[in-house]
């Protein structure tokens, strides 16, 4: 089967949407299919000699699509797919998600898109569009219920257009001999880990204000923080509050890590107390990794943390909500080590790479 997989760009493999894409086409192109991954854009990333990809990597070239170099770009792509007899377009992304409608359509190709949040897709492409290109689309793939669920409202997809494939996850030894530098240094802590780049939506002040509030209560506690700053006024709100409530010894910066799975048998809690998300590969790695996790009830996260089970959901913004369940965490050791293993059990047996690969080769067989 000849399959395009097509996205704005790539900044990383490492994680997120875009480490799926990786291991889908890994997988794909291990069974045999004739797969290319063609890119509006390049990005210092895609153009660094260190960057390989499982399959030909293409870019078309276009910073913005409203230039006559994006249409014509776009009309010979779209010719070559049909010259090239193309089985199937699977789109990421917002502008790939809007343009492939638009010039892929066609009795021959039968065209995927992606919706991978809980709508921050329209932030930048109102929902109004992807409404009136659904007649041009053939099949969205979401990530979780929740998404689909608000993409088919959104855009007024029919229930024959929707289709949820949960994200995979990587093995990963936890037991591996090369143990990482230790970060936390306060002795018989409880020990907090939040996987998120720092900007806005991840509400990382939320932790750091708990934070605040737990040691004002005698609990130690320190927190550790892994992911790249992205918002520059942002963390420099984060970065004052730390100053001024003398917080430097128990907030740990560790930036962007390429694989925090590696850093995580040394937490006690996983954090990610976010506004919105799709399918959280980060809660995934912490129920992976044996984590009770503490989460937001938004987006897909309620399909993946039961309430009291393998960990605590709270309402988005509710500070207070997020000391308590901390507390309760951090106060039983045995609750700690019940949720963990549940949590464990939980992506051993419902999620996994070759569980995603295969979900998508059986869409991609039965169009």
């Amino acid at each position: 089967m000849k399959i395009v997989l097509f996205a704005d760009s790539l900044h990383s493999i490492a994680a997120g949407s875009e480490r799926q894409i990786f291991k889908l086409v890994e997988g794909l192109v291990a069974s045999g299919h004739n797969v290319r991954l063609i890119l509006l854009r390049h990005t210092n990333f895609t153009l660094s000699n260190a960057f390989t990809f499982p399959c030909e990597v293409i870019s078309l070239d276009i910073a913005s699509l409203l230039s006559w170099h994006a249409c014509i770009s776009l009309w010979k792509l779209r010719q070559q797919l049909l010259n090239e007899k193309v089985d199937i377009v699977h789109a990421y992304f917002p502008d790939a998600c809007v343009v492939s409608p638009v010039f892929f359509y066609s009795r021959k190709i039968h065209l995927i898109t992606s919706r991978r949040d809980m709508g921050l897709i329209y932030h930048g492409k109102p929902a109004w569009i992807f409404r009136i290109l659904a007649h041009r689309t053939d099949l969205v793939i979401s990530n979780s219920s929740a998404v689909a669920k608000l993409v088919a409202r959104k855009e007024g997809l029919k229930e024959h257009q929707t289709r949820v494939i949960y994200n995979g996850i990587e093995s990963f030894d936890f037991n591996q001999s090369e143990i990482p530098e230790k970060f936390f240094d306060q002795p018989d802590s409880l020990k907090l880990i939040f996987v998120a780049n720092v900007k806005p939506v991840k509400r990382t002040l939320d932790a750091v204000i708990a934070l605040q509030q737990l040691i004002a209560q005698d609990v130690k506690v320190e927190l550790a923080l892994v992911g790249e700053k992205q918002d520059k006024q942002y963390v420099g709100q984060i970065e004052s509050f730390i100053f001024e409530n003398e917080l430097d010894r128990f907030v740990h910066w560790l930036g962007q890590v390429n694989e925090p799975r590696r850093l995580l048998n040394q937490a006690d809690i996983g954090l990610l107390i976010s506004d919105s998300e799709g399918l959280s590969n980060t809660i995934m790695e912490y129920m992976q990794a044996g984590l009770p996790v503490i989460a937001t009830d938004v987006g897909g996260n309620p399909e993946l943390v039961t309430h009291q089970r393998n960990g605590i959901l709270i309402t988005k913004g509710d500070i207070s909500g997020l000391v308590t369940a901390i507390q309760t965490l951090g106060n039983d050791e045995e609750l700690r080590q019940e949720y963990g293993a549940n949590a464990q059990q939980q992506i051993q047996q419902q999620f996994s790479i070759t569980a995603m690969i295969n979900h998508h080769e059986n869409v991609y067989l039965r169009r």
